[in-house]
């Protein structure tokens, strides 16, 4: 129901819980009742180091290892507050929170924008439970277990397995997607299981806390990953004509509203491609290159460094060429890379990363393009190969930039890696208010497209850093400010027959989908799951 509210609790620092090092208590609130409690065994915490101010790991003291960390009072509490944000925000939300001294804090809330609401009605299945957990990512899924250790056992997995490990880790990811289902160890709501089931529509269940020890390789069980079940043998399930395919969004008849504004949708991790294509979008406004050079957690100059410069392209040439694949012969549109300093130096190899104090307004996007050219000669000689093979709907978008001599420099770069920009599509995102203010003079340097990156351009514009809950209340992408700058640029790039888009965070939201279209914006792109609300509601406008 709606006012259900799940609450995962563990002891030290909720970095533990994230990253599924350790398996959370559950309760669950309804109304002002717990409904349920599960009191997991926390073997870890995570605390500060005092000493050298990191975070480091130590084993929970025994007489905690099995105690319940949330006293009945301190979860109603804590529901109540939940309850007060998501009324705040008006949508359900992803709360981070902490104790400390019988004082409850709330560190970060975002909305839950991966649960699908519209589940498929008696998609459940029944038969002997042999294992419990949460249920991280609907849907039902019978298959044969495959126990991966290590990742030299993930070959094992092949098509319709069910992959069983500790917690899954980012170079898993191919694995996950041949897997019928996904069952862990470890891991609460928020894990790096959970999240990439939900995007990849994989039945997932987490935090059993026994799956590798209880369940045995070859064995066939099924997984349901909406009531978190792990039952003995291939289970019937009650309604088999509901089931859509693996993979595939909830089986909702779609009747695609044809919209003079183009509909499309951003995509992050390529193994979401044919999902994302399932959502019937015109394309992809954005889809970012940071998730897939940052899985190979190998920063990228040491494979300059090493003569490997060949693999890292063909890293980027795969990724990309998965999602040009899926929509072609539709636009789909990459960002060369945006990803700040702090994000490369926790990589392999990135000690030699700077230190920023302000890593958002320092050297990312354009800026590290523009002055590690040698990195940037590596995404172009990338560009170019999936140009020779064909993939003519492939735009290049530039991020961050703030002068058409950036624009500039970044074609001069093109043209040498041999890019013949008379077949190609470049455009800039605009998410600096001077780029937006100078747009003019960016079409004059010769431009196909813009995109808004509206959480850059929205916390440039009002100087309220996002991630700072002490401001977070006066973060407003409608704000006027913001809108007048969107509406000049949209009013000016249609003059110049220059296409616009979206491609932030409001772009997702119906009630700015709207704004946009009055404004006569090209394109709208939105989160996967977001598609449909927006597709209706730019229909709406339109009409």
């Amino acid at each position: 129901g709606d006012d259900l509210e799940i609450i995962e609790a563990a002891w030290g620092l909720g970095e533990a819980v994230v990253s599924g090092s350790v398996s959370p208590d559950n309760y669950v609130v309804k109304g002002d009742k717990i409904t349920q409690k599960k009191i997991a065994k926390k073997e870890i915490m995570i605390v500060r180091d005092r000493k050298t101010r990191k975070t480091k790991k130590i084993d929970v003291p025994e007489d905690r290892k099995d105690a319940q960390v949330l006293t009945e009072p301190e979860i109603i509490k804590l529901a109540k507050l939940g309850k007060l944000v998501e009324e705040h925000y008006g949508k359900p939300q992803d709360i981070e929170w902490a104790v400390q001294g019988g004082e409850i804090y709330l560190l970060q809330s975002r909305p839950i924008t991966t649960i699908q609401k519209r589940e498929v009605k008696g998609d459940k299945a029944s038969g002997e439970i042999i294992l419990e957990g949460l249920g991280a990512s609907p849907g039902v899924a019978s298959g044969k277990v495959k126990i991966v250790k290590s990742m030299d056992t993930l070959d094992r997995v092949l098509d319709g397995d069910i992959l069983v490990t500790k917690m899954t880790t980012p170079d898993m990811v191919p694995a996950m997607k041949r897997s019928a289902a996904i069952v862990t160890d470890e891991g609460g709501l928020t894990c790096h299981a959970a999240i990439v089931s939900r995007e990849l529509g994989t039945p997932a269940v987490v935090g059993t806390k026994e799956a590798t020890k209880v369940l045995q390789d070859e064995q066939v069980i099924t997984v349901d990953g909406e009531m978190g079940h792990v039952m003995l043998g291939a289970v019937k399930k009650e309604a088999p004509e509901a089931k859509a395919e693996k993979g595939a969004l909830p089986a909702i008849a779609v009747t695609k509203p044809i919209t003079a504004t183009e509909v499309k949708v951003n995509v992050s991790i390529p193994e979401a491609a044919e999902r994302a294509k399932e959502t019937m979008a015109d394309g992809v406004g954005l889809l970012r290159i940071e998730h897939m050079i940052l899985g190979l957690n190998t920063h990228p100059e040491v494979y300059m460094k090493s003569g490997r410069s060949g693999e890292y392209v063909d890293e980027l040439v795969k990724g990309i060429r998965t999602v040009a694949d899926a929509f072609y012969p539709k636009p789909v549109w990459v960002r060369t890379l945006d990803a700040p300093t702090d994000e490369f130096r926790a990589m392999k190899g990135g000690e030699n990363e700077p230190f920023e104090h302000n890593p958002m307004l320092g050297m990312r996007g354009i800026r590290r393009d523009l002055r590690e050219t040698e990195h940037f000669k590596l995404e172009m000689a990338a560009f170019k190969k999936l140009f020779e093979m064909g993939y003519d709907n492939i735009g290049i978008m530039l991020p961050l930039v703030q002068h058409p001599s950036e624009l500039r420099r970044a074609k001069e770069l093109m043209v040498e890696a041999g890019i013949d920009l008379d077949k190609v599509d470049v455009g800039i995102m605009v998410e600096i208010p001077a780029s937006a203010l100078v747009i003019d003079d960016f079409i004059k340097e010769g431009l196909d497209f813009v995109s808004f990156g509206t959480n850059d351009l929205t916390q440039y514009t009002l100087a309220v850093d996002r991630n700072n809950e002490l401001v977070a209340d006066l973060y407003n992408e409608l704000h006027p400010a913001v809108l007048k700058l969107i509406e000049y640029v949209i009013g000016e790039c249609n003059k110049a027959g220059v296409k616009t888009s979206i491609c932030g965070q409001a772009g997702s939201r119906p009630d700015v989908a709207k704004r946009l279209v009055a404004m006569g914006i090209t394109s709208i792109s939105a989160n996967i799951d977001a598609v449909e609300a927006v597709r209706e509601m730019v229909a709406r406008t339109e009409h």
